[in-house]
């Protein structure tokens, strides 16, 4: 399995438990239902593309099956329940089992998290691949996630899905179907999941989670746990007392996240995001929506480039300045 076990994670939310130790699971029921008919039927379709936005519990769900079809023991009322002290449960945590293969950003020279899955990480897939079980069952791989592929790291899986080998099963969590490659979507059976409802959020995150948190988190139970996770209390006081306005909060948001820099002002941005859209549902009127869009081009640049957190939280303050100041 690929990744140091020294390495820090790139593939989970700062604080929170990464989806390989997550057992509980609240919703997608016929997700879940769709992907264990295939694998006791035999006919296990290749390549599954498990779609929706962060914090869903995509790669949690792909972990369950990974931990199923590895030959774990069933224990619990859900098809993938599995006791966590199973040997193979517990070699899926450890990052040591051979038939299972993570394909994750990885780290560059001084050690921080990648932006991208590079080519070169991306064409350790096939070389998995084309070896045999080690166990004698079936090899299992997760990419998480595949809108972090660049380019050429995107063409280079396409060989694996246009033949994939016998007893293997790929999985692709995906947060944007619609940006990635047109030819990677179509070889892929496509499972979406869909946000959960209040009582499940509660369940899932606890019924003593801050009703901020909830709010923030609209429907996906992860967010929620991470956010609860970074400070939750701490966040929803912050945003309870900026009800008039945001913006000067913003950079005393930043400072509680945890995780790298680019995370945190990322994690910053979308609850500024969040917040304006709640303004423009409640007040109306142009400048909110354009302050939207802004801070969504912020994100992006934010995600995509080595950007300074100081100027790119400056930024948003002056977005969300010049919208309240045109509302009056």
């Amino acid at each position: 399995m690929k990744a140091e076990k020294s390495a820090p994670d790139t593939d989970k939310e700062p604080n929170a438990p990464h989806p390989r130790e997550t057992f509980s699971y609240i919703g997608h029921d016929t997700q879940e239902q769709a992907l264990a008919e295939g694998l006791r039927g035999g006919r296990m379709h290749h390549a599954w593309l498990l779609t929706g936005s962060k914090g869903l519990g995509k790669a949690t769900l792909a972990y369950r099956f990974a931990r199923a079809a590895l030959g774990a023991q069933h224990s619990g009322a859900r098809p993938f329940d599995t006791d966590r002290e199973d040997q193979i449960a517990r070699r899926v945590a450890a990052q040591s089992h051979p038939d299972l293969f993570i394909l994750r950003r990885g780290l560059n020279d001084r050690g921080k998290p990648r932006r991208e899955i590079t080519v070169d990480e991306a064409r350790e897939l096939g070389q998995f691949f084309s070896l045999a079980p080690s166990e004698g069952g079936m090899r299992v791989a997760i990419i998480d996630a595949v809108d972090d592929l660049n380019r050429n790291a995107a063409n280079a899986i396409l060989k694996t899905l246009e033949e994939p080998p016998a007893r293997s099963v790929l999985l692709l969590v995906c947060h944007a179907p619609g940006a990635i490659l047109p030819t990677i979507r179509s070889r892929c059976r496509r499972l979406t999941l869909r946000t959960l409802n209040d009582a499940q959020m509660k369940q899932a995150a606890g019924a003593d989670t801050d009703g901020m948190i909830f709010q923030l988190a609209k429907g996906r139970p992860g967010r929620a746990i991470a956010l609860k996770a970074q400070g939750g209390k701490e966040i929803a006081a912050l945003l309870a007392a900026s009800r008039g306005g945001i913006g000067a909060s913003l950079p005393e948001l930043y400072e509680k996240f945890g995780g790298e820099p680019f995370e945190r002002l990322v994690s910053v941005i979308e609850i500024a995001e969040d917040w304006v859209h709640g303004k423009g549902i409640e007040e109306g009127g142009e400048p909110w929506a354009e302050a939207w869009s802004q801070l969504e081009t912020l994100r992006f640049e934010a995600e995509g480039l080595d950007m300074d957190p100081r100027h790119a939280l400056a930024r948003a303050v002056g977005i969300l300045d010049r919208a309240a100041t045109s509302r009056r």
